[in-house]
């Protein structure tokens, strides 16, 4: 009976790592943040700080908004940001999805303190 549990947890994270950018989109964000800073800014940064070995980090701009998908070396998807401009200030509102927990989850740790990071003054 031991030996089925490591196959079916393997088999679970299997699953969940087969989520697409747009099937993640349709979950709630597993946290959100508006910072004062220019989204652009963060947007760029967040690229650049989520660039790691097998890691594939493909951001998409458009007007006052950036999708930022992170994928691993697989090309499955881990999480995504969306930094957007927050009501026309020089404010920034960024959610992150990730594919290990939604809200109630303690996931996407990693990716809150690059965007905290990303969005501090240098």
């Amino acid at each position: 009976m031991n030996s089925r549990l490591p196959l079916a947890i393997a088999a679970m994270l299997a699953l969940t790592a087969c989520q697409s950018a747009a099937e993640l989109e349709q979950k709630p964000p597993t946290w959100s943040s508006v910072y004062q800073a220019h989204w652009q800014t963060v947007a760029n940064c967040i690229v650049a700080r989520s660039q790691r070995p097998l890691v594939t980090v493909t951001p998409t701009f458009s007007s006052n908004h950036a999708h930022i998908v992170v994928k691993n070396a697989a090309g499955a998807v881990l999480g995504t940001f969306d930094v957007r401009e927050y009501r026309g200030r020089n404010a920034t509102e960024v959610a992150y999805r990730s594919i290990y927990g939604g809200p109630t989850s303690d996931a996407g740790g990693d990716a809150r303190d690059i965007a905290d990071r990303c969005a501090r003054p240098s």
